[in-house]
């Protein structure tokens, strides 16, 4: 990184918790839910995706707030009170587009 002076370590720390892909990422879980939802042929509910990948109902809720952001979910609400509302990626979105590529390439190099 080109930079006119050094940075300092506290300085470094704000430009690395600021990136975005250090808010997507924050976490296991929210890299869980992403990876669910990339393999998932239809919008799933928390309580599925929870299942799913198996995790804790309220970890996956705790985690789209911070995903819903990022604006690559598509939220459907649902229809009648006993229904729970159901997440998918959003199917055209770029971020959606280069996050499922880094995926197929991170997982290749992983197994290869």
């Amino acid at each position: 990184m080109d930079t006119e002076k050094e940075l300092s370590a506290q300085e470094w720390a704000k430009l690395v918790d600021q990136n975005g892909l250090t808010k997507l990422f924050a976490n296991r879980v929210r890299a869980r839910v992403l990876v669910t939802l990339f393999y998932a042929d239809e919008p799933l509910t928390a309580e599925e995706i929870a299942s799913t990948a198996n995790m804790y109902q309220s970890a996956v809720l705790e985690a789209m707030d911070p995903l819903e952001r990022f604006d690559i979910l598509d939220k459907s609400e649902p229809e009648t009170s006993e229904e729970a509302p159901r997440f998918a990626l959003s199917p055209d979105d770029e971020l959606v587009e280069h996050l499922q590529t880094t995926a197929a390439l991170a997982t290749e190099r992983l197994y290869d």
